[in-house]
């Protein structure tokens, strides 16, 4: 007994792997990580690193999907990294669905303001590249995703057609920080378009789905392409890509 349970505790993943197997019925794994060696909360914790070195006073980190925490960690990583270096501005987040992600952004940095934009209905007929993608992440609302994040600071919700909900009041707003799931080429390139000449140096954007939806994937590689910018690729489930100013 003794013995299973030293094996579990050095790869829980493995062993966990093999009891969902059957229910996923093939050869299909997810690595199940758990907390991040800086996590207080983490087994493996070195109290080298203080409990106010990732969570300080304040500060939450509301979880993702269980299959998604290698996300989550690199998004509060990044988080993290922008709030020590005080990197100035607000924070944004373009494709929204039922706000699971601006929850964590937002439970993580309450006191910057986050910008959320999305039709909050949906893709629009306008962009789909498939027909297949009509209709996709419609079951949602405004309503629906603040209640997901339960909101302790300024949360604006832009409903729309990006980039046609930007006001002149928001072109003059500087990013710190921006999350961008789009998904399609068409609202990923605008985002892009828009927010990185409003992100100051030291400041972050995270591209979800480059690759996983060949559209976001095209829109990051055709923006970036001739510019100097280099995406970096990421390893959580759906192949996040991280650019980082510089200048």
């Amino acid at each position: 007994m003794a013995s299973k349970l030293h094996k579990f505790i050095r790869d829980p993943s493995r062993h966990l792997a093999r009891k969902i197997h059957p229910l996923l019925g093939g050869p299909h794994r997810f690595f199940l990580q758990s907390l991040m060696d800086i996590d207080p909360r983490s087994i493996w914790h070195n109290p080298q690193f203080p409990h106010g070195f990732l969570i300080p006073e304040g500060r939450r980190i509301a979880d993702l999907q269980w299959w998604d925490r290698v996300r989550r960690d690199m998004l509060v990583l990044l988080l993290r990294d922008v709030i020590v270096r005080q990197v100035r501005g607000d924070f944004a987040e373009l494709g929204v669905y039922r706000g699971l992600t601006a929850r964590l952004i937002h439970q993580y940095a309450p006191e910057r303001t986050l910008h959320l934009f999305d039709t909050f209905s949906g893709f629009d007929k306008s962009e789909i590249e498939e027909p297949t993608q009509s209709g996709h992440f419609a079951d949602t609302s405004v309503k629906a995703v603040m209640r997901t994040i339960e909101p302790r600071g300024n949360v604006i919700a832009h409903a729309g057609r990006f980039p046609a909900t930007i006001t002149p009041e928001i072109e003059r707003i500087e990013f710190a920080f921006v999350h961008l799931d789009a998904d399609l080429f068409e609202p990923t390139m605008a985002g892009l378009e828009f927010f990185y000449p409003r992100v100051p140096a030291g400041g972050v954007i995270v591209i979800h789905d480059y690759n996983a939806w060949p559209g976001a994937r095209r829109a990051v590689d055709e923006f970036c392409a001739g510019k100097r910018v280099f995406p970096i690729p990421m390893p959580d489930k759906s192949g996040s890509a991280v650019i980082a100013k510089t200048a």
